[in-house]
């Protein structure tokens, strides 16, 4: 159970799950600075300077908590702001030993680790020794949190639900502390001032733009060992959901009719399976098994092997693509030949248009 939700704003006796190592537990008062507000527009271009040890904690959180931010609409600069507090930048012993980031008691699939903790009841702060989640990963631990706002507490309600979507980490913050995640005093003022202090708000721009589109003739198929996702746009951007598992189209020859490259710096294709489309695609789950690059020109005369041999738009079997046979031919002029999967195709003509390609035993 995450008992460290039951506080209300009007009861003060429900603690604060709070795990400490050392002097850990205090570090909440010493890591902060004070600070005034600025406006979310100036803190988002604020440069700030980091340590090489934060730098390389916020590397770590930083894609996961944006990533579960486009899933579930929680901000990446609160999420952070709380790792930053309740786990004194990755570095307290619950972390260190269970990549617990926010203090979550209880067990995780079973696993836990039982760790001193302080916490503040009736005005005072208490030690106790506490069950706390073992996580595999950050990453873990970071959707656990998440879903707790999502879902609200195990023993019912949900006092987060105005936190999901929320834009301002402002307001986020209160939420977060009115509906009583945590009975230290001000915590949403040193939610706030984290934010503003480290420059956090600039990883809530979560959402990628298209940067360049381009229309091809391509063909390819999932890469060996590749795992992932179906997307009905590029993963980043916003209005993106997903749509099958590449598992589905393994050993599948993927038909790409658009590239697209995003801020972010990755190239996404568009896909369609006999030309039905299926979604878009991250470049390095993909090999290309054609494009047009790979055609080398030739001047040839072939006589045809086999009239009912089909011809395609391009140099692989697609349905969609398919625009007759070489019924009532001879022979052919060939203008053009690939190789695709080992195959050998001929791009073919009868003198007076081009027909399409072929695969190399139609002809002799």
């Amino acid at each position: 159970m995450r008992k460290k939700c039951r506080k209300s704003r009007m009861k003060k006796s429900v603690k604060r799950n709070l795990a400490i190592l050392g002097t850990v537990g205090m570090m909440m008062g010493s890591m902060v600075l004070p600070v005034s507000a600025f406006a979310a527009e100036s803190e988002m271009n604020t440069q700030v300077s980091y340590t090489n040890s934060q730098q390389n904690f916020l590397n770590k959180i930083v894609p996961d908590a944006q990533k579960l931010q486009r899933e579930h609409g929680i901000l990446t600069s609160v999420t952070i702001a709380q790792a930053i507090l309740e786990s004194g930048w990755g570095n307290s012993g619950l972390t260190q030993q269970a990549n617990n980031l926010f203090g979550m008691k209880g067990s995780y699939e079973g696993q836990s680790v039982t760790m001193n903790t302080k916490e503040f009841y009736d005005n005072n702060w208490t030690t106790i020794d506490a069950a706390f989640r073992a996580y595999p990963s950050y990453y873990e631990s970071l959707e656990d949190h998440a879903l707790l706002f999502v879902n609200g507490p195990s023993w019912g309600g949900n006092n987060y639900a105005n936190l999901i979507g929320e834009e301002d980490y402002r307001q986020a913050a209160e939420i977060i502390e009115d509906g009583g995640y945590a009975t230290a005093p001000d915590y949403a003022q040193e939610l706030i001032s984290t934010v503003e202090t480290y420059g956090l708000a600039k990883y809530d721009q979560v959402y990628d733009k298209i940067t360049e589109k381009t229309n091809i003739y391509a063909y390819g198929e999932i890469r060996g060992g590749a795992t992932g996702t179906v997307w009905s746009a590029p993963e980043t951007l916003k209005g993106a959901t997903k749509k099958a598992s590449l598992n589905q189209y393994k050993s599948k020859d993927l038909r790409l009719m658009n590239r697209v490259k995003v801020s972010n710096g990755s190239t996404w294709y568009e896909a369609s399976i006999n030309g039905q489309n299926i979604g878009w695609m991250n470049e390095k789950n993909l090999n290309l098994i054609y494009k047009t690059s790979m055609e080398q020109e030739v001047n040839l005369i072939r006589g045809v092997e086999n009239s009912n041999g089909r011809i395609y738009a391009f140099p692989v079997i697609d349905t969609s693509t398919f625009k007759g046979t070489l019924a009532g031919l001879n022979e052919v002029h060939v203008d053009s030949q690939a190789v695709v999967n080992d195959k050998i195709w001929y791009r073919v003509n009868d003198g007076t248009q081009r027909l399409g390609w072929v695969e190399a035993p139609m002809l002799k």
